[in-house]
């Protein structure tokens, strides 16, 4: 297993955030939004903290599922938030979505507190994953849940070349690029174990569901 080379923490050049949006995830996505659909509590739950909201199209496809429910979403990157803003009000729930631009070490939403906090492939870009899970304890709710999907480092750099090949071959160059860079940024699922450990987050599940994906999901008051 290799060293973790870490990569930007924001996507703000334009033509990633072009690439990124451009690109078809419904295989992904879809697969996030149906085993976070399982934490859902329909009659208790009906906000959702979105760290990284990227492009929304996560987003929109809860609400699409679970339209008595909002999304609050934030996101470091103001190029993704323009698509994110966009895909928004063409899907026509602008009264459903909402985006801020922040940071994780701004803190955000210090007041409120969340029934489901979700995140998708974001904490592999976090400089310091401690703040990241910090944030999650901090802005769950009583009976809230939190769903994390991310990806995995692979054990070598061919093998992320293989994984790149496999599964973005027909993608365009940058997003490729990106791609690849993404998976050697990655953590190892004991890394994210020892993340988990020393931010007392012993009692949520941490399980690997693809070639290059793992879920962590649970509830800090189970």
């Amino acid at each position: 297993m290799f060293e973790r080379i870490p990569e930007k923490e924001i996507m703000d050049d334009k033509e990633q955030a072009e690439a990124y949006s451009s690109a078809d995830f419904s295989e992904p996505h879809n697969r996030f939004v149906d085993l976070a659909s399982k934490l859902v509590e329909s009659k208790s739950h009906k906000s959702i903290l979105d760290i990284g909201i990227g492009d929304a199209d996560i987003a929109i496809r809860l609400i699409k599922k679970f339209p008595a429910m909002n999304v609050t979403g934030f996101d470091g990157s103001l190029a993704m938030l323009r698509h994110a803003k966009k895909k928004i009000e063409s899907s026509g729930f602008s009264d459903k979505i909402f985006c801020h631009h922040y940071l994780i070490e701004n803190k955000p939403f210090a007041k409120k507190k969340f029934d489901l906090i979700i995140s998708n492939s974001v904490l592999h870009h976090v400089k310091y994953p401690n703040l990241f899970w910090l944030l999650v304890k901090d802005r769950i709710s009583q009976n809230g849940k939190f769903f994390i999907m991310d990806l995995l480092r692979p054990k070598s750099i061919e093998d992320a070349e293989r994984l790149v090949n496999k599964h973005a071959n027909d993608e365009p160059a940058q997003l490729k690029k990106d791609f690849f860079n993404s998976l050697l940024a990655a953590y190892t699922l004991n890394e994210i174990k020892d993340q988990l450990k020393e931010n007392n987050l012993t009692e949520c599940n941490v399980e690997q569901i693809t070639d290059r994906h793992f879920v962590v999901f649970g509830s800090m008051f189970a």
